[in-house]
């Protein structure tokens, strides 16, 4: 009877360290998988900096008036000043019967 039960927990053991070296190769297996995303994440949000960084020195104010003024001829870009904006009681809303159009006509005849 002793030997019967030495057996099982001999196999017990066996199974028990197969299980476990499954577990961790298939753990480790996950591991490098979040660490190899983990750096792509890293690389785009560089890359996403980057981009902002380059969009922020293409739409410098200055560099774009003068572009402005370089192809005034083909593109005939003005400057942009207060006269080229309008009021909001010239923008033309909803019929009456709406709220959000008749709430706002209402702030406007108030002049708030």
């Amino acid at each position: 009877m002793k030997t019967f039960l030495y057996l099982c927990a001999g196999v017990a053991v066996v199974l028990a360290a197969s299980w476990t070296y499954q577990v961790n190769y298939l753990v480790q297996e996950a591991e490098n998988r979040v660490a190899h995303l983990t750096r792509s994440i890293d690389k785009e949000r560089e890359a996403i900096a980057v981009l902002n960084a380059e969009w922020a020195y293409l739409n410098r104010p200055e560099r774009l008036r003068a572009l402005a003024e370089t192809y005034y001829a083909e593109l005939r870009l003005m400057p942009i000043n207060a006269d080229h904006f309008g009021t909001v009681g010239q923008v033309s809303f909803r019929p009456e019967n709406d709220e959000i159009g008749s709430a706002v006509r209402q702030i406007v005849a108030r002049g708030e």
